[in-house]
């Protein structure tokens, strides 16, 4: 999980300031004479003492503060797992620039993977169905940076081959196949009028 930005934390840390400040601070004092035992009945059931007002609306804006930072953080997380990719400065590509930077975008079966040296793998994928070029061979060969997870032959996957050397490439499996294909057949459009970053190239 991505983890919050300062301007988060800072809310987070007055919040939580603000509770501890009000939970140390005395009860107001006792009022000079007990009031008659339906007053006070009345009284105690329908105002809250101005700490319990207090601890309330601390506790408000605690709640908050939090559901902001993991409102953020489930929004960063959802678009970091869509397969894009960010560069050494941290910008981070749109779907439509992912597909625009791709070299080849394929679904098909892995036949061969075999190591390249110097941190790549390459890989021999026979097609199913390409997405971009839209038509190319029954069987293809990448020679792709060698990723975190292992691939294995027979592995069904949806791979998208970056353009820049050393970026690791993004590879869909299982469930995940259906839906990213989806994806990309509704994305290619606008990718086609999608200019790729210079620094991922």
């Amino acid at each position: 999980m991505t983890e919050p930005t300062e301007t988060e934390e800072a809310r987070l840390r007055r919040a939580f300031a603000l509770i501890g400040e009000e939970a140390g601070r005395p009860g107001r004092t006792a009022a000079p004479a007990d009031p008659p035992a339906a007053v006070r009945t009345v009284t105690t059931a329908s105002r809250p003492r101005r700490g319990q007002r207090r601890v309330r609306v601390a506790l408000a804006i605690a709640a908050a503060a939090c559901a902001a930072t993991i409102t953020v953080t489930v929004a960063v997380t959802a678009d970091g797992g869509s397969g894009t990719d960010s560069d050494a400065t941290g910008r981070g590509q749109t779907f439509p620039e992912a597909l625009a930077c791709a070299t080849a975008v394929v679904e098909g079966d892995l036949t061969t993977v075999r190591p390249a040296g110097q941190g790549r793998i390459q890989v021999t994928v026979s097609v199913d169905r390409w997405f971009k070029p839209s038509t190319g061979p029954a069987t293809a060969r990448f020679d792709l940076a060698d990723p975190a997870e292992a691939y294995a032959t027979g592995d069904h996957l949806l791979l998208l081959v970056p353009r820049r050397k050393g970026q690791i490439p993004d590879a869909y499996r299982g469930q995940e196949v259906r839906p990213m294909r989806d994806r990309i057949t509704r994305a290619l459009p606008e990718a086609a009028h999608t200019t790729c970053p210079p620094e991922f190239h």
